[in-house]
């Protein structure tokens, strides 16, 4: 059974949310708002990981088709995206551990902003090779 597509959809609904959620924070400075998206942040980065793992396994019947360079342009976006985010859970720890003055937080805004650019860079691809070349849907079939 394809895990991917069961596990894929987590991350990008709880990291969107956690960026959009912690900007907020920043915004209306509110401090537990940004602890409610540090926990967002933290399972979206879970769901990315078992995303990256899932999607890997699951590319393996076409690793030998024509479309292998797509897949594995699309592995790298989505390797590149949890890295970044695993970056931003481990950078913002400390600071949830021992809260920090409101202007530090500021720093993460911008990571958060490139880790929703490449989360939905990954996703278009993703959708390019279901919806485009019937990944998932289409059994593979190698040249």
């Amino acid at each position: 059974m394809p895990w991917h597509p069961i596990f894929i959809h987590y991350p990008i609904a709880l990291l969107t949310t956690a960026v959009l959620v912690d900007a907020a924070s920043l915004l209306c400075r509110r401090e537990t708002w940004h602890r409610v998206a540090y926990a967002l942040l933290v399972a979206g980065t879970v769901g990315a990981a078992a995303s990256v793992v899932s999607g890997n396994a699951d590319a393996d019947g076409y690793r030998q088709t024509e479309i292998a360079a797509a897949i594995q342009d699309h592995e790298d976006l989505g390797t590149a995206t949890f890295l970044l985010f695993l970056v931003m859970v481990l950078g913002q720890l400390p600071g949830i551990l021992r809260p920090q003055a409101e202007s530090r937080r500021w720093v993460w805004v911008v990571p958060g902003a490139v880790g929703l650019v490449l989360l939905y860079l990954t996703s278009y691809h993703g959708g390019a090779l279901v919806f485009g070349e019937g990944v998932g849907v289409v059994p593979a079939s190698p040249d």
